[in-house]
């Protein structure tokens, strides 16, 4: 487990230099705070348009932190969370499900800028 549970926007801050993310992940790459990540937040990282030099620096950053299995229990847990939710809700919502499952289920907080929409889901939510 780690001590923290990065979200996708954790990295878009981090390279597009906002002041927040960067101390946080540089706490992380300097070894003060264990970090992991969900791999839902690969697949959003990746699913945007980005540049040659982005991808890299997404890839040098996810090769020093912990990736954290999607697992059955995680997707059971996001597939309750939703089940009442109207088909449109659920699919707006599956990806901040499954990091949010994922984050419960190691019983790590997830830092992001975005608190509302984890918040819905009862999990520890630390912003920057």
């Amino acid at each position: 487990m780690a001590d923290a549970l990065f979200d996708t926007t954790t990295f878009i801050d981090y390279y597009r230099g906002y002041e927040g993310a960067r101390t946080l992940i540089e706490s992380a790459v300097s070894g003060r705070v264990t970090a992991s990540y969900s791999p839902f937040s690969v697949f959003e990282l990746w699913i945007r348009p980005m540049e040659r030099p982005e991808e890299l620096e997404y890839l040098a950053l996810l090769s020093l932190f912990e990736e954290a299995p999607l697992t059955r229990g995680v997707a059971q847990l996001a597939a309750l969370w939703l089940r009442g939710e109207s088909r449109l809700s659920r699919q707006r919502l599956i990806g901040d499900a499954l990091i949010a499952a994922t984050a419960a289920v190691r019983d790590e907080p997830i830092y992001t800028r975005n608190e509302r929409d984890f918040a819905r889901f009862g999990v520890r939510v630390r912003t920057y």
